[in-house]
């Protein structure tokens, strides 16, 4: 616990960059009294591995920290409990769970949220995001039982999210992009045809140039 007076250092959001504020701050000053909000229910975890999940990997091991960290380091940590309202007339901000916090500096280490297309059909069963460990949890689950799917998206995230369809054992996978190649934002033409070559011979079917 910081003595009474130190500064409040107020962290929205406990994704990578979160976490990784908080590193380098106690790594630079102790002299800060941090407490982080975090929406999901855990600590924070790698997402840039998280297909590595359906491989086998456990939530555990893909954690930035254990949560023992975060007590060891005088983080008062809020899981699962989202800031609502941000007060800055009197430096306070607001939690879905009630509680009232003040700070002295606010940080917002929020991270992105999954776009999903204004279609119809995006609120029916078997429709989900790819975003969180219990995304994963939810698409495993729906995967036991499922002959097909399709994936939204051909950047990296979404063939990560299309290779896990065949490792969970969906023959019948998809990929559905919007531009005429694959990782348009990352590879150049050249790397994105070699790319499609390679996930077609993995099985996908890709399908470019539709919205």
């Amino acid at each position: 616990m910081a003595p009474q007076g130190t500064p409040t250092v107020v962290v929205i959001g406990n994704g990578m960059v979160g976490y990784k504020f908080c590193e380098k701050l106690l790594a630079k000053s102790t002299a800060f009294n941090l407490v982080v909000f975090g929406e999901e229910p855990r600590v924070a975890y790698d997402r840039v591995h998280l297909s590595e999940y359906f491989g086998g990997k456990t939530a555990d091991d893909l954690l930035m920290a254990p949560t023992q960290w975060y007590h060891d380091n005088g983080i008062t940590l809020h899981l699962g409990d989202a800031v609502q309202e941000i007060d800055r007339a009197s430096q306070t901000v607001h939690s879905r769970g009630g509680l009232v916090q003040p700070y002295d500096y606010l940080v917002l280490a929020t991270g992105s949220s999954a776009f999903v297309p204004d279609v119809p059909g995006v609120e029916k069963k078997g429709v989900m995001v790819y975003r969180t460990i219990e995304d994963l949890d939810e698409i495993k689950a729906y995967a036991a039982t499922a002959r097909s799917g399709a994936v939204l998206g051909g950047g990296l995230l979404g063939l990560e999210a299309a290779k896990a369809l065949l490792d969970l054992g969906v023959e019948d996978a998809h990929v559905i992009e919007f531009a005429p190649r694959l990782m348009p934002r990352q590879i150049d033409t050249a790397g994105s045809a070699m790319l499609q070559t390679k996930l077609e011979a993995l099985g996908l079917k890709i399908h470019l140039s539709k919205a």
